[in-house]
């Protein structure tokens, strides 16, 4: 991102440059989520297990979830992993979300891209007590730079809006 010559950032996960500064900015909410129309052809899932013979959906980057792995958390604090093998790989979290809603497969993605989804019924989540664990999100930018005034109040809004929309990290 710095390289390419963007002053600010917005990233999920865990933040391991520490070139930049970071600022929190909210987690991000991960749900299981599939087309009704998958849903209705499979048996009924009652826990995380009944899931891998499902077809699944990964991203080829670690920020969401693993393409092989997922771990799953209940609110009643149970955890369990699914080694998974998935039908289909891609790079980002909207070509993840297009073929969920094609029917192809369930998926972990994140709740501000499917939240409309799920209100029209075009996905729904599978196994609604458990989620993936929830991403940090992070504003961030080249500390060891003088920051235009217009950058700092971007910043400061970016903060501010994303933790009231996300929620904060505490």
């Amino acid at each position: 991102m710095i390289q390419e010559g963007c002053d600010v950032g917005i990233l999920p996960g865990k933040i391991t440059d520490e070139s930049v500064i970071a600022r929190p900015a909210g987690k991000i909410t991960l749900h299981l989520a599939a087309a009704p129309s998958l849903v209705q052809s499979r048996p009924a899932v009652k826990k995380p297990a009944d899931l891998k013979s499902w077809p699944w959906i990964g991203i080829s980057h670690g920020h969401f979830s693993s393409a092989k792995e997922i771990k799953l958390f209940a609110r009643h604090r149970a955890e369990q992993t699914l080694h998974l093998s998935p039908v289909l790989i891609s790079e980002g979290v909207r070509s993840i979300r297009e073929a969920v809603r094609a029917g192809l497969g369930v998926a972990v993605i994140p709740d501000w891209l499917i939240r409309e989804d799920l209100l029209s019924g075009q996905l729904v989540r599978v196994l609604p007590q458990w989620n993936a664990k929830d991403l940090p999100v992070h504003v961030v930018y080249l500390g060891a730079r003088l920051l235009p005034t217009r950058v700092r109040a971007f910043i400061d809004f970016a903060v501010s809006y994303m933790t009231k929309e996300f929620g904060s990290n505490a």
